[in-house]
């Protein structure tokens, strides 16, 4: 069973880019072979190592077939405002059912920033993608003025849906210096932490070592299984 995962959340700065290369090391980690994808051009340069899909124009769904046939598992990162792009893509291509039909299953990943806009969001999101994927909500650190995630709608919502929970682990002060001391933040240094200076390589791979513990939590909707998925003509 190979595994589609999407990370969603129409928030700007919602962590979805750092989110989607921190799960792309944990599944390479786990002795996978997972494709990072990115549906923001912006983000193509000499360090990314991986693919831009471009969901706002004439993105095909034989490029999707193509990349699952060749890799373990895909991790999107969708960007800010192309959400709803991405139901649309769903709902067009019938693709729960195509993914069903080629051994594979998509597991939406949402980060929450504990925010009244972000629960919103999240309830939007359950509203549109339904039972068609698996969930696991990424809670991000919060702040005193984080809102009550428990007993929300969208906590409801997910749950109903069967959502897992990670904690995300926080940025330490000593990886914020090495990330400043760099002048290059955390997504950019997910890129190729061997490249960094040896301070900040260090306080990369040890926060990333914190994101793999935190995500064994939603490992079930991450790891795909065993077993060739079967090859479709599209």
């Amino acid at each position: 069973m190979k595994k589609l995962i999407v990370v969603v959340n129409d928030l700007e700065r919602s962590g979805k880019s750092t989110l989607a290369r921190a799960i792309h090391h944990h599944l390479k980690e786990m002795e996978t072979d997972p494709l990072l994808v990115s549906s923001n051009e912006m983000d193509m340069s000499e360090s990314f190592d991986g693919e831009f899909w471009d969901l706002e124009d004439q993105f095909d769904v034989s490029q999707l077939i193509g990349a699952l046939d060749g890799h373990d598992a895909i991790v999107a990162d969708v960007h800010t405002g192309a959400a709803r792009n991405w139901g649309e893509f769903c709902e067009n291509t019938d693709l729960e059912n195509l993914l069903a039909e080629i051994d594979a299953e998509m597991t939406l990943v949402v980060p929450n920033t504990q925010t009244e806009r972000c629960n919103e969001e999240i309830t939007d999101l359950a509203e549109i993608f339904a039972d068609q994927a698996d969930y696991i909500v990424a809670q991000r650190p919060g702040d005193e003025h984080a809102i009550t995630w428990k007993g929300s709608p969208a906590e409801k919502a997910l749950r109903h849906l069967g959502a897992a929970e990670v904690v995300m682990p926080p940025l330490s002060d000593e990886l914020l210096t090495a990330m400043e001391s760099s002048e290059i933040d955390l997504k950019e240094a997910l890129n190729n932490p061997a490249e960094l200076p040896r301070f900040a390589e260090v306080q990369v791979t040890q926060w990333l070592e914190q994101v793999s513990r935190a995500l064994t939590a939603g490992q079930d909707y991450l790891l795909p299984e065993e077993g060739l998925a079967v090859a479709l003509d599209y």
